[in-house]
């Protein structure tokens, strides 16, 4: 028999269409275009009600609550889906009162609830001289970013997001709260160390955190078109010698005030600005037309991108990966960008992104460690497209589509290039990719722990795994 689940908690704590403002607030998400009408909003304040709202009435243990009554379950914590997995027309699992950051100082590890952002993290970590592997725009959730892989500033030094991960608590498909680590359950802290959402909403995380107390320098660098061979060489030179303490990103942007393309980059590194402009001197000699530079904590870091990154409008990612920095393949992307731009103007909010984290730290864990299977060696380019017509939503998911496979087989032709089966970035998937080619090699293992964690798929709203069987 079907139960309502709006029986199952107080009334603060389940959200219908009848709730009006609370419920059209509670259904937004990052991208306009990634938000669902779901029947049920469930806002949990413990793993306990998780369970519930995943298993239903506690005398229910071995019903499959969401198959019995036929609801697509999605889990949301930050909400930056731009491909909708956060988002259902049935029941969604709003994490946001698991938003708790504990620190414990003297072991330096970091302790997180499922539905907290990584602003929350960055803060409360800096009050203790730490820090961790997180979000590059600090309003993104800490879920999310971290079952999909986790790249960040501390990524040359420290490895992804999920290096960092100790321990997880997991509601599974049946309603079981289980801690996993490397030695409990430890099946299932593999997978869920790049497998997204497959496996159940993760309700904490014990990060480990790092000393981190000094200052970094970072901010915006600024080049005209005609600079773009230039700078793209120095980069070029740069990756061959970046250390660990160093990152950059480069972006293909309309930034404010004149709104018109152009280059821009974003360096990092963890020191002071003498040193870091030292590091840096090939870009400078270039000779940036702005320089937005400067010294800043860290916890500050995560939020120079927050500008370009707001709330509202309709938005993709598209991802593909870079072996060699190549101003050709660049200019290319530069043009493309330019026509999109021209020819489509509410497009201007758009960017094409390098991100250059030195991969030399990624690839000392074998892929085989956990289940992310895309750690190197190249960098992850990301299209971000956002626009307000809903009429031009085929069109754009085309070009962008098209424009990351042009990349992508351009790389695979580059001599030498480690390129096979290196799609791009999961987090950054616009959700058309292949799920085989999104997990690589450690697909059959995720798909021998789908048939025992989630033999029913009720977890499927990210590169959906199928339970083998």
């Amino acid at each position: 028999m079907a139960v309502d689940i709006t029986t199952l908690f107080p009334g603060d704590q389940v959200l219908t269409p009848d709730d009006g403002k609370l419920y059209e607030e509670s259904i937004r998400r990052w991208a306009e275009n990634a938000e669902r009408k779901a029947k049920y909003i469930v806002l949990p304040k413990s793993a306990e009600d998780v369970s519930k709202a995943v298993r239903g009435p506690s005398n229910a243990h071995n019903i499959l609550f969401a198959t019995q009554n036929d609801l697509e379950i999605a889990i949301k914590g930050g909400g930056h889906s731009c491909s909708g997995a956060s988002s259902s027309k049935d029941l969604v699992i709003d994490l946001r009162h698991l938003n708790s950051v504990t620190v414990d100082a003297n072991k330096q590890l970091i302790t997180v609830g499922g539905g907290a952002d990584w602003a929350a993290v960055d803060e409360e970590a800096a009050k203790y001289g730490l820090a961790t592997v997180g979000g590059t725009v600090n309003h993104t959730g800490v879920g999310g970013l971290t079952v999909g892989g986790g790249y960040g500033w501390l990524t040359a030094k420290y490895g992804l997001t999920i290096d960092n991960l100790l321990q997880a608590q997991v509601v599974i498909a049946n309603g079981d709260i289980l801690t996993c680590n490397e030695s409990e359950n430890s099946d299932l802290f593999w997978a869920i160390r790049g497998a997204g959402s497959n496996f159940g909403p993760v309700t904490s995380f014990v990060f480990r955190g790092y000393p981190q107390t000094n200052e970094v320098w970072s901010g915006l660098l600024v080049y005209t078109p005609p600079q773009l061979e230039a700078l793209i060489n120095a980069t070029a030179t740069w990756t061959k010698g970046a250390g660990e303490d160093e990152s950059c990103m480069i972006f293909i942007a309309s930034p404010p005030p004149d709104f018109e393309p152009c280059l821009v980059v974003l360096p990092f590194f963890n020191g002071s600005a003498e040193e870091g402009k030292k590091k840096f001197s090939l870009f400078y000699d270039v000779g940036p037309v702005a320089d937005m530079t400067k010294e800043m904590p860290y916890k500050v870091l995560n939020s120079i991108q927050n500008p370009m990154a707001t709330h509202g409008d309709r938005k993709l990612f598209k991802a593909s990966t870079v072996t060699l920095l190549d101003s050709s393949l660049v200019q290319h992307l530069f043009n493309e960008y330019c026509k999109l731009t021209t020819d489509i103007p509410e497009t201007k909010g758009a960017a094409i992104l390098l991100e250059l984290h030195p991969f030399q730290k990624l690839m000392s864990v074998p892929t085989s460690a956990m289940a992310f299977a895309s750690r190197g060696p190249f960098y992850n380019m990301n299209i971000v497209l956002r626009w307000k017509n809903s009429a031009l939503d085929a069109e754009l998911r085309t070009w962008a589509s098209g424009l990351a496979e042009h990349v992508h087989q351009e790389e695979k032709t580059r001599k030498g290039s480690d390129f096979d089966g290196a799609q791009g970035y999961s987090n950054y998937g616009l959700g058309d990719e292949r799920v085989r080619d999104v997990f690589g090699e450690n697909y059959d293992r995720l798909r021998d722990l789908k048939a025992k964690y989630d033999p029913n798929s009720v977890f499927h709203k990210w590169f959906p795994i199928v339970p083998k069987g």
